[in-house]
């Protein structure tokens, strides 16, 4: 087994990092600035594309 720690990014923690590099934004228009984002990602990857944002990730289907 690996023992290789991953970082992971809660939607919050999203959020807050946000509001500190933004801070004239509301938490509604961050809130909904992620919810675009994620649905499209969410999106492109039901239409089997991959999608990758540099220095975050890369998505794609996965079947198991």
């Amino acid at each position: 087994m690996s023992k290789i720690k991953k970082n992971t990014f809660t939607r919050s923690d999203i959020e807050k990092s946000l509001k500190k590099q933004f801070p004239e934004l509301s938490k509604s228009q961050i809130s909904d600035s992620i919810k675009t984002i994620l649905e499209s990602i969410t999106e492109s990857v039901a239409l089997d594309e991959k999608v990758e944002i540099r220095g975050f990730g890369t998505f794609s289907k996965k079947f198991i």
